[in-house]
């Protein structure tokens, strides 16, 4: 049978009902592909196998089986090129355009320039006479650990410190302060720290003097002195009975130091010790004694903390015998060599100093007992030592 015969035949009914581009490929053997394409043009000519179904009646149950054949067929390809819901998401995302969010970056404050170390109540006593509001002041408690520590920092915190005499002898010889042209002591003179005899007066008639500090059968109730022997032995000599002027001498014997340590003995059961002047504004804040040894900075900030009332303190400061202490400037060996120019012209220039005995605390007829440095220097590591010693004995 040949080839222009079988293309002679009469198109059977199915064939007439199929459209053109469809009737053209049964002539031949249909592969995968055009079997598809012609597949897919069937869905996309419904109208044309519409028209051919109703030329005859004979037809009509054929061509529609032959739609419905085409029609489940034609789906099923359609699902096979059609994209998933689920697929189709993805792919949009991943599309997607990435946006990457801009972090903010924060860059962190410069570390403030060097302040100026002070006695702590300096701040609130408003004691620093001849500076001004650009200069930062640092309060310090005027402990060796904390001197040593501030000396050394890798980054400098003091432009300069306020030191007593033994303090800077010790510092200047160790190398912990800038030595200073013409100056042997490398240091500069700052002013003073007063001590003071402080009291309540809301639970004293009358102030007291250092000998009624120890008479607790007269005025029973806590008194409070410095855990250490610089200034704490002073007081209990003048609470002794020995005038003022001859406390070294006394001190510099055996016999002076044996009577010193024999007087804490007696007032020891009765003592709140403190360290540093914020702890003696603490005892004064909180009422915790009868009477106490305070700086003249920690009991005017007290003071100024009260309320107005019938006194303008609880706590106020007996002139009588007063203990005073010379303060010095010095340059801390850390310090930026610019910071350390500027600052010493500052202190030659404006004399800035501590001032710490308000008028209403100043007693003319008073007696005020100079802190020997040079006795300190000399003494004070063997008294704190033989101090220390014999607290920690006395320990309950």
């Amino acid at each position: 049978m040949n080839k222009d015969h079988l293309l002679s035949r009469p198109a059977s009914p199915l064939r007439q009902t199929l459209p053109v581009c469809i009737r053209a490929g049964l002539g031949r053997t249909l592969r995968p592909a055009r079997l598809l394409t012609g597949l897919l043009l069937f869905q996309c000519l419904p109208l044309n196998m519409h028209a051919h179904a109703t030329t005859s009646g004979s037809s009509h149950g054929t061509s529609s089986s032959v739609e419905k054949f085409f029609s489940h067929i034609g789906q099923s390809v359609t699902s096979v090129f059609s994209t998933p819901e689920a697929s189709a998401h993805a792919h949009k995302h991943s599309k997607a355009r990435h946006v990457t969010k801009r972090r903010t970056v924060v860059k962190p404050a410069a570390p403030p320039a060097p302040g100026w170390g002070v006695p702590e109540g300096t701040v609130a006593a408003n004691a620093l006479v001849g500076s001004d509001s650009t200069i930062r002041l640092i309060e310090w408690d005027g402990q060796r650990p904390t001197l040593d520590v501030g000396v050394h920092a890798a980054r400098a915190d003091w432009a300069t410190v306020l030191l007593d005499g033994s303090q800077l002898a010790d510092a200047c010889q160790k190398g912990w302060v800038r030595p200073l042209e013409g100056n042997t002591t490398c240091g500069i003179q700052g002013g003073q720290s007063t001590l003071a005899l402080a009291w309540d007066r809301s639970r004293l008639p009358s102030a007291p003097s250092w000998k009624d500090f120890w008479d607790v059968a007269r005025h029973p109730g806590r008194r409070g002195l410095r855990l250490g022997a610089r200034t704490t032995l002073e007081i209990a000599l003048l609470a002794d009975g020995i005038d003022a002027r001859d406390i070294y001498t006394a001190l510099s014997t055996r016999a002076g130091v044996d009577r010193a340590f024999h007087k804490l003995d007696l007032l020891r059961p009765y003592v709140v010790w403190w360290k540093t002047p914020d702890d003696a504004a603490r005892i004064m804040e909180q009422s915790s004694a009868l009477m106490t040894s305070a700086p003249m900075t920690e009991i005017s900030s007290v003071s100024a903390k009260v309320k107005a009332g019938p006194a303008a303190s609880l706590f106020v400061a007996q002139p009588d015998v007063v203990l005073r202490t010379a303060l010095y400037w010095a340059i801390p060996a850390n310090t930026p060599n610019e910071v350390a120019k500027k600052t010493l012209e500052r202190i030659n220039t404006a004399s800035p100093h501590l001032d710490d005995t308000p008028d209403s605390a100043t007693d003319p007829n008073g007696t005020i007992l100079p802190v020997n440095e040079a006795f300190w220097t000399k003494y004070g590591d063997q008294l704190e030592q033989r101090f220390q010693d014999w607290y920690g004995s006395n320990q309950p």
